[in-house]
């Protein structure tokens, strides 16, 4: 509202600003101007009358017919009649009425003469000073404006045309172009992030397919070489499709889970989603033991079910990994999100890796796994509005920590 607001006040004033200017002409310069018009015509005929030798009656009303004056004649030994007052001493002139004497005559006359004002004229004036103005006022105030558009269309342009570094140089607390300028260099930043965040991917996912290629590659070689071991090199082999096709369905969930598109929300106790999980990820006869527990009765969220089990599912077996007996499942009531905290009793986190550990393809030293796991759990928490922290425990072992909005 701000440009709103800059160009109606700009239209505003400058509108009491004509209107002040007309009222002073209309009642101050105007009636002067007319003013000294209606005596330089009773001074005028006043000095022909004074001029002329003996003058009659009707000389002099024809004298004034042409000079637009009016007048009333009386004798010198009468009072003149509808006489306003007597005008002061040594005056001859009061309320726009003149005493004139003619030389060599009886008689006087009142002379007065009104300019009637230009009506149309002063409204036409009005009128015309109002449009210019504002068109004035207009011209000023957009003026700004259309540079400023204009700076946001080139930079737009150089933007499109794969000049990344054009940026809108308006300031960030400005009015609704410069906002519009700062939330273009948002995006602008967000699009040069994602496209780093695109290539990055890319060559991480060029590494991890290497792998798994070479090795095919390799035992190939070596079957056709040593064809006895065939049946030996198709079981390397049929391991490293396996985990090519893991690989492949990690980036495809991946990427779904990123997409824009809305999400089927229903409503979820997430007490149950984290006891499935744990059902689902236990191990029969192993030793490590999961344990389940909420502190809330209705642990309900408005989310989806099957996500969110992939979230706590990843997590859960991601401490199977590195958990020395135990796996501890909360579920736990906070002001306004719930949280889901999976802790093991393992060695935790190294130094600095938990920080980066959400991003795609960041895996530990011994990690068999694809690195994208934290990363869908990152990414199913900020779909449903929440966020994934990691942490070494108090006691030591990792510590992961899954917020969602109630």
């Amino acid at each position: 509202m701000k440009l709103y607001w800059k160009i109606y006040m700009v239209l505003a004033i400058t509108t009491l600003i004509t209107l002040v200017l007309s009222i002073w002409i209309s009642f101050s310069v105007l009636p002067a101007h007319f003013e000294r018009k209606r005596i330089e015509k009773v001074d005028e005929f006043e000095r022909t009358v004074m001029s002329m030798q003996n003058p009659t009656g009707p000389q002099i009303e024809l004298l004034a017919d042409s000079l637009d004056i009016v007048l009333r004649f009386f004798r010198n030994s009468q009072r003149p009649p509808m006489m306003p007052g007597r005008p002061p001493q040594d005056e001859r002139e009061w309320r726009g009425v003149r005493l004139i004497q003619p030389h060599g005559t009886d008689f006087s006359m009142l002379a007065s003469s009104r300019v009637a004002p230009a009506r149309f004229s002063v409204f036409v004036l009005f009128a015309l000073g109002l449009f210019l103005s504002q068109a004035l006022a207009l011209a000023l105030g957009l003026r700004s404006v259309f540079s400023r558009i204009s700076t946001l269309r080139q930079v737009t342009g150089e933007f499109g045309e794969g000049k990344f570094s054009a940026r809108y140089p308006g300031s960030l607390s400005g009015d609704e172009i410069d906002k519009l300028g700062s939330g273009f260099n948002r995006m602008a930043e967000q699009i040069i992030s994602l496209l780093g965040s695109h290539n990055e991917l890319l060559n991480a996912v060029a590494h991890e397919l290497r792998t798994p290629m070479a090795r095919l590659t390799f035992a190939l070689e070596l079957a056709r070489e040593n064809p006895e071991t065939v049946k030996e090199k198709l079981g390397l082999m049929e391991q490293d499709l396996f985990e090519l096709d893991r690989l492949v369905s990690e980036l495809l969930e991946f990427n779904r889970i990123g997409s824009t598109g809305a999400l089927a929300l229903d409503k979820v106790s997430l007490a149950d989603v984290c006891t499935e999980a744990a059902d689902g990820e236990r191990v029969p006869d192993s030793k490590i033991k999961i344990d389940v527990s909420s502190n809330i009765s209705d642990s309900s969220v408005a989310g989806d079910h099957r996500l969110l089990l992939r979230a706590v599912s990843n997590l859960v077996r991601n401490s199977i990994r590195y958990a020395v007996n135990t796996i501890e499942i909360q579920v736990i009531a906070m002001d306004e999100c719930v949280n889901i905290i999976v802790s093991d009793d393992g060695p935790g986190f190294p130094a600095g890796f938990a920080e980066r550990a959400i991003n795609p393809f960041v895996k530990g030293h011994d990690s068999k796994g694809s690195g994208l796991g934290l990363s869908i759990v990152s990414r199913i928490a900020e779909r449903h509005g929440g966020s994934l922290s990691l942490s070494n425990g108090e006691g030591g072992g990792a510590k992961a920590v899954i917020s969602i909005p109630r």
